[in-house]
């Protein structure tokens, strides 16, 4: 439910004193400060597939590329945002600070935009084809806000896994409805973002489920937003699609400090040095815990042969075979290794999430998908 339109003007002048990042509390909590000493996302691409964003806000410029548009944003590069998710997206992740404005997680990375909104509905086709397009763009982490309720689509899929073998880090929202985590953050291989309130606890409305990978914070986010769409150029938004594009910042300066580093590894980083905030070990509310930006900079961990959140290999059935003495061939040992791998989707249904993109109702062989918007922000 959005705030009461008093409490929305009231709140600007309750805190007139202090600048936009000042009010952005999870910078502390996060210790954020300390890891941009490590490094602020410089030499990074991250695409930001959502409504678009305003390349022309001051806190956004000389941060944003030209992108492209999919769906009812065909035609265009995506640096124009009408709606405002995006933009505010953009913002957490790179927003630069100038002049006391609001300052993201990596500000030194790029944003490459991919409209596949503004305004309008679109389909699990269309994010799939954004994530491909991203790949090939050269984007090293996509960050998707978003999220869709109903039978998983081959060709979601297949984009994910796309990614993956391109060395991309996927990070998606998990969902806003206190229900199941929804799609794509529920396949194998997506970092699944649940949210945190201010102290510390899981967000009462985020999605949770045995797919949550990690948690970060989703509760009155200030950020960056298009002047057409708030007049102050600012906004405070709750919802997991906050705490996504927060995890997909920590994940970009993970990929400056250590630009050799494969994306497995970088996952590795980010699920191993996470802080347990129930029970040791992965739950489903919170994950492997809180994302945890200095301790996933400076880890030192052995290297991973694949993505630890996609699902095992299947062990090779092939015999092997005699030579012509009839003496046994050891099987190839690294055969598993070369196997292609299929991310797992797990759950037949998962709700959506974004904090002003609502999607459309698609149908399934089981039943037609809920969408369901997040509290949309509060006007700065």
């Amino acid at each position: 439910m959005p705030l009461l339109p008093a409490l929305a003007v009231a709140l600007p002048l309750l805190l007139a004193a202090q600048t936009i990042e000042e009010q952005e509390w999870h910078l502390g909590a996060l210790d954020i400060y300390s890891a941009q000493d490590q490094a602020r996302g410089d030499g990074v691409i991250v695409a930001v597939i959502d409504s678009g964003v305003d390349a022309k806000h001051p806190d956004l410029a000389g941060r944003v590329l030209p992108g492209t548009g999919f769906g009812s944003s065909k035609g265009t590069d995506g640096t124009t945002d009408t709606d405002g998710h995006g933009t505010g997206m953009a913002g957490i992740i790179a927003a630069t600070g100038r002049n006391g404005g609001a300052l993201g997680i990596a500000p030194g990375a790029k944003i490459l935009p991919i409209a596949s909104a503004e305004k309008e509905q679109f389909s699990l086709d269309v994010v799939a084809e954004s994530i491909r397009w991203a790949a090939d763009h050269g984007a090293k982490v996509i960050n998707m806000s978003l999220g869709f309720s109903s039978t998983m689509t081959p060709s979601l899929v297949k984009a994910v896994n796309y990614a993956i073998e391109k060395d991309v880090v996927l990070v998606a929202a998990t969902g806003n409805d206190g229900k199941e985590v929804s799609a794509p953050a529920n396949i194998g291989g997506v970092i699944a973002v649940a949210g945190t309130n201010r102290d510390g606890k899981p967000w009462k409305s985020s999605n949770v489920g045995a797919d949550t990978v990690l948690s970060a914070p989703a509760e009155g986010i200030v950020t960056a937003a298009p002047e057409s769409v708030y007049a102050s150029g600012y906004a405070e938004m709750d919802g997991t699609s906050a705490a996504s594009a927060i995890v997909a910042g920590v994940a970009a300066l993970v990929r400056a400090k250590h630009p050799q580093l494969p994306a497995e590894d970088v996952v590795n980083a980010l699920i191993k040095t996470a802080k347990d905030m129930a029970e040791p070990g992965r739950d489903e509310t919170t994950g492997f815990g809180m994302v945890n930006p200095m301790g996933a900079l400076t880890a030192q961990l052995p290297p991973v042969a694949r993505n630890p959140l996609l699902p095992e290999p299947k062990p090779s059935t092939a015999q092997p075979t005699p030579t012509l003495a009839a003496q046994p061939v050891e099987p190839d040992a690294d055969l598993s290794d070369r196997l292609p791998f299929v991310a797992g989707v797990v759950g037949a249904t998962a709700l959506m999430t974004a904090l002003l993109i609502v999607l459309p109702a698609i149908r399934s062989r089981r039943r037609p998908e809920v969408s369901v918007r997040d509290t949309p922000p509060t006007p700065w």
